[in-house]
Parts: C-alpha cells; structure tokens; sequence
C-alpha cells in the first residue's frame, strides 16, 4: 500500500513536470521580437522651397542645393526720387519677386545637415561697398534694417535668433541670425508686406542719404550674405 502510494506521487510529479514543460515551450511559440530600423544621411539634393515669411509653409520659389545653404534674399528697391536740398530717407519697397504677391524683405536659410545641436551656423551680411552710380559714391549713405523677427519656416518649434535693428557699415560684416544646428529651413524678415508705405513714407529698411550727397543717376551697393559654420 505504503509502495502504490509513492508511485502514485511519483507519477504526478512527472505529469506536473511535462505540463509545466510544454507551457513554456507555448508561451515561447507564440512570441516572437521583431525591429524597427531607419537610418538618415544628409540632404544636399532635394532643398526646400523658399517660403512665404508671413505665411509659413507656403512654397515659393526653388531653394538652393546643398546640406546646408541661403535659399533666398530680398532685393532692396528704394524708388526713383528727385534730388533734394535736404537730408532725406527713403524706404524699400516690400519684395515683388519671390511669390506672386509682395511680402516683408526676409532672408531664408537651411540646415540639413542632420548634426544636431551644438553645430551652430552664423549668417551675416555685408555690404561690400557704397552706393555708387558708376562714378561717384553716394557719400555718407547709410542702410538700416528695423523689425527683424526670426521664424521656423519648416513649421518646426525651434526658432533662429535674429537681429532686431541694425544700420551696415560697408565693408563690415554684420550678424543677421543664429541657429544652434538644429535641423530645419529658418527666415528672417523685416516686418510684415503692410508695414512698406511708400519709398517716401515709412517702412522697415531705409536709406539716409545726407544734403549734397546725391547726383543724377542710378545708384547700386551689394550686400554679400554669408552662411557659416560656428568654430
């Protein structure tokens, strides 16, 4: 009787044992681990297109190839006016050329170089020389932009530090805007298209064109803008 028993214990022990066994093997038949992967090199071929700085995401024209780049500035147009005793400024007018209606002057960069923060960029813009119509410089001229606000033109939450005002000394450089290297297409314009009334009455970027300065004629600076890396 003593010897029925044991074996009875025995066998349960052995049944207990292939049961736990093939749950363990179920449990691992019906569970598998798979991976997700992605992997990201840096863009150089296919830039975004130069967006409206009063309507972020709105495309423009073509943006300009390579990792990182200036897609667009505005040209500066102050009008036609006649020679005057007096100092005077005079305003641009807002930007005609980059979409079908104006908007504020803006200059547009990207990054797309994937690095990540801590890989700054530095554009700065200097204008090379004077005003000259060929001759002679239109002498103690001074350019000075005003309402400088940055934005994310990607639509993304990071947003470039710009220059607020600032006048151009020729031949000097000067800062526009900073991003810390964080991927995306950034602008920085100069109020909004409304705030341009007239090249004689107010706007966001004027030039001071002291008595006596001016002669007949068409008178032309360029303003070099640069786009680097920080050291």
């Amino acid at each position: 009787m003593k010897k029925a028993i044991m074996l009875s214990t025995s066998t349960l022990a052995l049944l207990l044992v292939g049961a736990s066994s093939v749950s363990a093997a179920s449990v691992a038949e019906t569970q598998w681990n798979s991976t997700g992967t992605i992997a990201f090199t840096e863009n150089t071929t296919t830039p975004p297109d130069v967006t409206d700085p009063e309507v972020p995401g709105e495309p423009g024209v073509d943006g300009t190839d390579g990792a990182l780049a200036i897609d667009y500035a505005s040209d500066l147009d102050f009008g036609t006016h006649e020679i005057s005793a007096s100092q005077e400024t005079y305003y641009a007018n807002p930007d005609s050329k980059a979409f079908s209606k104006p908007v504020a002057a803006f200059v547009e960069m990207h990054d797309l170089r994937g690095l990540g923060t801590g890989n700054n960029t530095q554009l700065t813009v200097t204008q090379l020389t004077q005003f000259n119509n060929g001759s002679s410089d239109l002498k103690g001229a001074a350019l000075t932009f005003t309402s400088g606000t940055g934005a994310n033109a990607g639509g993304g939450t990071y947003i470039p530090t710009s220059a607020t005002n600032f006048t151009l000394t020729p031949g000097t450089a000067q800062d526009v805007m900073t991003t810390d290297g964080t991927v995306g297409q950034y602008l920085t314009s100069y109020g909004v298209a409304s705030d341009y009334k007239g090249t004689e009455e107010e706007g966001p970027i004027s030039l001071s064109v002291p008595s006596g300065s001016a002669v007949v004629g068409s008178y032309k600076a360029t303003l070099q803008w640069d786009l680097t890396t920080a050291p």
